[in-house]
């Protein structure tokens, strides 16, 4: 990577990308209902319920018969803003973000175990989502490349989560055109999944029925799971990292060492033509050497736009959380962030110190925060 250009207007101009918004496309059709009969995102407001809970009833099945259930529901909590250092996530027209479907997502995603870390609706029983996205591993993990329920190892190294709310294509090839469309694709691929046995499940357990009636107005079903899970995906954000706060002038935020990594970076090893901050990516596609010349070379992008030129060509990942992310790449193929760097230096002719090359990793290091934690709570029941 060679010409480094001015990293706050490269900034600026992603930071305005970001905010324009995702696909238009989605998962399914969903009409919006007008501003002043619903929220936000045409759900239906809860009734207040005592002490401050909602009460939500499950709602009317497809067969257009009444569940009679009635669950007492804490209020969503509120959504949180974007941690400093990052502009706020889009909310994307298709699936627009409500603290409802933030808070079902995340049940399912981590309480309900149902869907995220219960490996029961794989084929095999022994995988879920949580073996290739760990949070306490950056949300990726650990593996060069990580195997499907099946047994057979994947084509490319599980990414992490951290900022795909900010993505415009989803996938190492940009293949899936929105959060949801990647969620059911894995769950029915990688898991070997099934989705409306989940579906299914979930409708039988009134927490988890009334939670669908609050969030989308409707039963349990497999594309209602994927937004849910998109909508909670989307909060996932590494941002408030040692540098944020050393960019807010907090004193003391980082050593010398790093200051003067991120000049090496900005400047003389050119990093930020292709991870410009704020997600210091440029979500372009980019070729590596060597790679589309092999004969049995992952085509990359080429597998989506059919263009020679696109042979080999992956997305440029985010440089946010990258201390907790070996491996590195699209396939895994560098073990250490030490590999990773002198690769990409190597490929960018940039030629910087012993030194220079200490302090870029301090401030590759800095960019990172402190990994995520599994909670564990009670789930909704089941009958």
């Amino acid at each position: 990577m060679t010409g480094a250009i001015p990293v706050r207007r490269l900034a600026v101009l992603l930071v305005a990308a970001s905010l324009g918004g995702g696909a238009n496309g989605g998962c399914r059709s969903r009409t919006e209902r007008p501003a002043d009969q619903t929220g936000e995102a045409g759900t239906r407001p809860a009734a207040p319920g005592p002490e401050g809970a909602a009460t939500a009833s499950a709602a009317p099945s497809r067969d257009g018969a009444d569940r009679p259930e009635v669950v007492s529901l804490a209020p969503a909590p509120p959504l949180a803003p974007a941690p400093r250092g990052l502009p706020p996530v889009p909310s994307p027209p298709h699936n627009r973000t409500t603290a409802e479907k933030v808070e079902l997502g995340r049940i399912l995603f981590f309480e309900g175990r149902i869907l995220f870390f219960d490996p029961r609706l794989s084929v095999s029983g022994k995988t879920s989502c949580a073996s290739c996205h760990q949070p306490e591993r950056g949300w990726s993990d650990g593996a060069a490349r990580a195997r499907t329920d099946s047994g057979e190892p994947n084509l490319r190294h599980s990414p992490s989560l951290y900022n795909v709310g900010y993505g415009q294509e989803w996938a190492w090839d940009g293949g899936m055109p929105t959060l949801e469309a990647l969620v059911l694709s894995h769950w029915k691929g990688q898991l070997g999944g099934t989705p409306a046995a989940a579906a299914a499940l979930l409708a039988r357990a009134p927490g988890y029925a009334a939670r669908f009636a609050r969030a989308f107005d409707e039963v349990p079903e497999q594309d209602g799971i994927a937004e849910a899970l998109g909508s909670f995906v989307r909060t996932i954000a590494s941002g408030d990292s040692a540098w944020d706060r050393h960019e807010a002038e907090i004193a003391g935020a980082v050593s010398p060492d790093v200051v003067r990594g991120f000049e090496v970076f900005a400047r003389k090893a050119g990093c930020a033509t292709c991870h410009p901050p704020p997600l210091y990516s440029d979500l372009d596609y980019h070729g590596r050497a060597g790679a589309a010349k092999a004969a049995d070379a992952d085509p990359g992008r080429m597998r989506v736009t059919a263009n020679p030129r696109d042979q080999g060509a992956f997305k440029t990942p985010g440089l946010r959380g990258l201390a907790l992310t070996a491996p590195y790449f699209h396939d895994g193929s560098a073990s250490t962030l030490e590999a990773a760097v002198d690769i990409e230096l190597a490929r960018g002719q940039a030629p910087i110190t012993s030194a220079e090359r200490s302090h870029l990793l301090a401030f590759l290091r800095a960019l990172s925060p402190a990994p995520a934690a599994r909670p564990s709570i009670d789930l909704p029941a089941f009958p």
